[in-house]
């Protein structure tokens, strides 16, 4: 059962999202999507990739089952409350889902590169700078704001 986190540390919450959440912003997009089970087995999923990441900021308590609520977070230029979940986390949870829907999840294990294929007369062989991984911009986006980037070093 997903319990939302609504920004008060909650020590039970596994989600930033419901599946009504999800279905309101596939819908304004024009997006298919599964029963409310499948859609909420595919929140677990996403929330399994988005609670890996490297958040800015700190934890605002240490029993909060979750990475967010944060302190120290500034986007734009603005300080995020300390009882706030951001809307562009929400938005990176919904990309997440809809990658998860769509059969490209972001925590299945990454095959080797194919560089040349043949079976039969058919030959395929692929740039030497093109990865397995598929591109998805939009979940970029969305986390490029609360994400620490790879490479930063950082002290408490």
């Amino acid at each position: 059962m997903l319990i939302v986190e609504t920004g008060q540390g909650s020590q039970t919450a596994n989600s930033y999202v419901s599946v009504a959440d999800f279905k309101a912003w596939a819908d304004l997009r024009g997006l298919t999507y599964g029963t409310d089970s499948v859609i909420e087995q595919q929140i677990f999923r996403a929330m399994d990739y988005i609670e890996s990441l490297s958040f800015v900021g700190v934890k605002h308590t240490d029993l909060q089952s979750l990475q967010w609520p944060r302190d120290r977070v500034i986007i734009d230029g603005y300080s995020v409350e300390t009882n706030e979940i951001p809307k562009q986390l929400k938005q990176a949870v919904y990309e997440t889902v809809k990658i998860e829907i769509d059969g490209d999840s972001k925590m299945d294990a990454v095959d080797r590169e194919t560089v040349s294929e043949t079976v039969g007369d058919i030959s395929i062989t692929y740039k030497d700078n093109t990865g397995m991984v598929r591109q998805t911009p939009a979940l970029t986006f969305a986390l490029k704001k609360l994400v620490i980037p790879t490479g930063v070093v950082s002290r408490a």
